[in-house]
């Protein structure tokens, strides 16, 4: 079976504190006598489900349409809980207890279960949220050369209520290494689990010249454990 774990986008989603969202436009509309409906859509490209490639934290990094196909195709992802609440951040100790596990998967997802305050308590989920400290993302972009992403239930790597989180971008986009991480923010893990997760896309909109980009998120489950 298929599961959608990106978000759909609106305009009441949360999204980084004091970055713009979606704007949607009709531009024709069949209601208004028109033969056809069309929209203008302005979308920001950190917004919702998205996935940040080098170019976020590296200007001579590739931008996210110059990614090799294979860097959005996930064979062999490995899911983990890891609970955190407002405020707190993964740290090496955390991920260390799975290291058997990582070591040979190319996607890592990283269960916090804080997606459930998205809806509950949006603005907090925004300015409030966990992250991964930049001490992790170094352990894992130095131990873990098989990983092509890590995937996030909470809406940044970063946490809005620290400063530790563009050390932490750099380390993973490859600013201080010859290879990087790119980094899949944002989405929905409820009825994933480490056992019937098998394989993983994550589609963006291949938009030349920018850094990052909304993604289209999608698991295979296996049925036996759903």
């Amino acid at each position: 079976m298929y599961k959608i774990l990106s978000y759909k986008l609106n305009r009441n989603a949360p999204g980084w504190p004091g970055c713009p969202k979606i704007d949607i436009q009709p531009m024709g509309q069949i209601t208004e006598g028109k033969r056809f409906n069309m929209y203008n859509v302005k979308l920001f490209n950190h917004f919702g489900s998205h996935m940040d490639a080098p170019r976020h934290f590296r200007e001579d990094g590739p931008s996210i349409s110059e990614l090799s196909l294979d860097k959005f195709i996930y064979n062999s992802p490995v899911l983990i809980n890891i609970p955190k609440t407002f405020k707190e951040v993964v740290t090496i100790e955390d991920l260390a207890h799975y290291k058997s596990q990582i070591v040979n998967a190319d996607l890592l997802m990283i269960k916090s279960g804080f997606s459930v305050y998205r809806s509950e308590q949006p603005v907090r989920y925004a300015e409030e949220g966990p992250g991964v400290s930049s001490e992790a993302c170094k352990y894992l972009i130095e131990e873990f050369p098989n990983l092509k992403s890590i995937a996030l239930d909470c809406i940044s790597l970063s946490s809005y209520a620290n400063d530790d989180g563009a050390l932490a971008h750099e380390y993973l986009l490859g600013k201080f290494h010859d290879n990087y991480i790119c980094v899949i923010e944002d989405i929905n893990m409820d009825g994933v689990t480490r056992d019937n997760i098998k394989k993983v896309f994550s589609i963006p909109l291949f938009i030349e010249g920018i850094d990052s980009s909304p993604v289209t998120v999608i698991a295979e489950l296996d049925d036996n454990f759903c």
